[in-house]
């Protein structure tokens, strides 16, 4: 493999991760050690279910921002894309995606993009055994250990739940979730792999949920900071990627 493609496939690993903080929300107490109540993860239950529909059936506009960070932490290779993705029915083939711009330093690569998508247009779609899902989806909820770690000094029902796996593993998550109670919504979720794939020494995760689409509040914001490699080659990666344009697809 060569120094180009171990670099690619780095950062296509990082970046197909994160697409799954806390935003302010005024002075937050620290809450003693305490499990989370049934009927809060319950109600979250319907909120990470609506998320698995989101997946499949949702389809946005994403405005997405990559780039490689060099040893002084600056950017050395940045690329921006602005793209409408659109899943199709059945959800066997790679979705339509319409590229309507994109940059690599700088440098207009529109065209060599839309080639790009077109040429997976109709592809089989390929299948993640090890896809991550929200730790509140019912299906995934026995494999963790929920407890309450903060709540909101002004508004009580927000609190922030964190959360680890009773066993690690590649498609188990570990950190924590700012939520609304009453409204049994994830507000946002910040998370790393309890076990790294290869490639990968350590990735971060943030979803922001601020976005109401048909089928519930889905992600607006998603942000990553990750680094790996290939023997004695290392690679800092951060990006993040802002959705809009919400709709069903299907």
């Amino acid at each position: 493999m060569s120094r180009l493609s171990r670099r690619s496939a780095l950062a296509s690993a990082i970046l197909g991760l994160a697409l799954v903080a806390a935003p302010s929300r005024g002075e937050a107490q620290a809450a003693p050690v305490e499990a989370v109540p049934e009927g809060v993860l319950a109600g979250l239950h319907k909120h990470a279910a609506a998320f698995e529909q989101m997946k499949l059936r949702g389809a946005f506009t994403i405005a997405g921002h990559l780039e490689e960070v060099d040893g002084d932490g600056r950017a050395s290779d940045v690329k921006d894309i602005v793209a409408k993705i659109t899943p199709l029915p059945g959800n066997t083939v790679e979705p339509l995606t319409e590229v309507v711009r994109y940059t690599h330093n700088g440098k207009d690569k529109t065209d060599e993009a839309r080639e790009k998508a077109a040429a997976r247009r109709g592809k089989k779609k390929k299948v993640d055994k090890k896809d991550l899902h929200l730790p509140f989806l019912a299906s995934e909820q026995g494999r963790y250990v929920f407890t309450l770690a903060e709540r909101d000094a002004t508004r009580p029902e927000r609190v922030r739940i964190a959360f680890r796996p009773k066993e690690i593993a590649e498609d188990a998550i570990k950190g924590s979730a700012w939520v609304d109670t009453s409204a049994g919504e994830v507000l946002s979720i910040g998370f790393s792999l309890s076990k790294n794939p290869a490639f990968i020494d350590h990735v971060e995760i943030t979803l922001v949920f601020g976005m109401a689409t048909p089928l519930g509040k889905a992600p607006s914001r998603i942000s990553f900071d990750g680094r790996g490699g290939f023997l004695f080659i290392r690679k800092h990666y951060r990006g993040s990627a802002n959705l809009s344009e919400p709709r069903v697809a299907f």
